[in-house]
């Protein structure tokens, strides 16, 4: 098995019913293509047993501020998020004050799920620990919203020396010139930025060699 440090991980930041169904009053404005690109980015990691860790926003009635999140999030962590960017293999790790997640959930489980509450993705602590310690050859970030929680998460990588790629059609937002501007000034901080499907045809070109996989297998 390939080392978790020689391997890309994925980052799904909030991909989730509230923001991309059709009828939520939540719905990000390219709901319609980060549907489409984010299922492309989770059919290869099935495929390919990419590493992912994901992030969850839900609702605490006791926490109100500009920097809480508020949204309709109904139902356990599972029925929140959408089917397609759940893996088989998964944990689920609630939002609290420990630090106590082990370095190698992911050689456990293929997926860890992260519930936070605030607009700040390292407010979780369990989630923080992973993205500073746990060893990846770079994190691939996608996910909703682009102005401020992802963000807030490439920049606080990037400040811990991680390798960051964004997936750029697969982020969500609700102002185009905001999220314009945040891709600007990740790239300028040193983040590379790029649309899904040149990062899978860059991946199944690593993959292909060892795995002996026919480039035209459909990953949709």
């Amino acid at each position: 098995m390939t080392k978790l440090g020689q391997r890309d991980v994925f980052v799904d930041l909030c991909v989730q019913k509230a923001y991309l169904h059709e009828l939520s009053s939540q719905r990000c404005r390219n709901a319609q293509q980060v549907t489409h690109s984010v299922k492309h980015v989770m059919a290869f990691a099935r495929l390919a047993k990419v590493p992912v860790l994901s992030c969850l926003d839900t609702c605490c009635g006791n926490r109100i501020g500009n920097g809480f999140v508020s949204v309709a999030a109904d139902g356990r962590p599972r029925e929140q998020k959408t089917a397609f960017t759940l893996m088989p293999r998964h944990i689920i790790f609630e939002s609290d004050n420990s630090l106590c997640v082990p370095l190698d959930v992911l050689y456990h489980f293929q997926q860890a799920v992260f519930t936070k509450v605030h607009r700040d993705p390292f407010t979780n602590p369990k989630f923080d620990r992973l993205l500073t310690e746990m060893p990846a050859r770079r994190f691939v970030v996608f996910g909703i919203p682009l102005e401020t929680s992802l963000r807030m998460l490439v920049l606080g990588l990037l400040r811990r020396k991680r390798r960051v790629v964004v997936l750029e059609d697969a982020c969500g937002y609700w102002n185009r010139q905001e999220a314009d501007m945040v891709l600007r000034q990740l790239d300028v901080k040193g983040c590379e930025i790029t649309v899904t499907n040149e990062y899978l045809a860059q991946a199944f070109a690593r993959l292909l060699p060892r795995a002996r996989i026919r480039p035209s297998r459909s990953v949709a």
